[in-house]
């Protein structure tokens, strides 16, 4: 029952954390798809105060179920996999975005104003969170896989 409570609160407040991050990046960008760029503002201010409450609650609730789990077991290996596949999907779209507005604002083709520096912030942001999230889980499931296969 414990486990469960932990892992459930854990992968509930992850992903929680983990969105409100990226709506966090991307409202500094001003890009979050159907709001208004008045309402960035204040879409950046209640991401921010959901991930300052969910990412404690991931890091309390994972360190509790990083030691009761059963770590050969299917729901931890879906877990990490979830939110190691995740984060790579997530890095590479964000990143190819970053990528592309870089060269539009390199070649002249978007101009280096302000909305294209709050739009590079933003998508790096994101972009690194999501790095974070596949590297970090992507690293405990090969390091569980590992000790698995010996």
């Amino acid at each position: 029952m414990w486990a469960r409570y932990t892992i459930t609160v854990s992968f509930l407040a992850l992903a929680i954390a983990y969105g409100a991050t990226l709506f966090a990046g991307w409202s500094i960008a001003r890009a979050v798809p159907g709001v208004a760029s008045a309402e960035q503002t204040s879409l950046l201010a209640r991401s921010l105060a959901i991930a300052i409450i969910a990412w404690p609650i991931w890091a309390i609730h994972w360190r509790w179920a990083r030691r009761d789990w059963n770590w050969d077991g299917t729901v931890s290996q879906l877990y990490l996999a979830f939110f190691t596949i995740m984060g790579l999907i997530a890095s590479a779209w964000i990143g190819m975005q970053f990528i592309s507005r870089l060269l539009e604002v390199l070649f002249g083709s978007k101009p280096a104003d302000g909305d294209s520096i709050s739009y590079l912030i933003g998508a790096l942001w994101s972009t690194l969170v999501s790095l974070l999230v596949w590297v970090y889980h992507g690293g405990i499931w090969i390091q569980h896989r590992r000790r698995a296969t010996r």
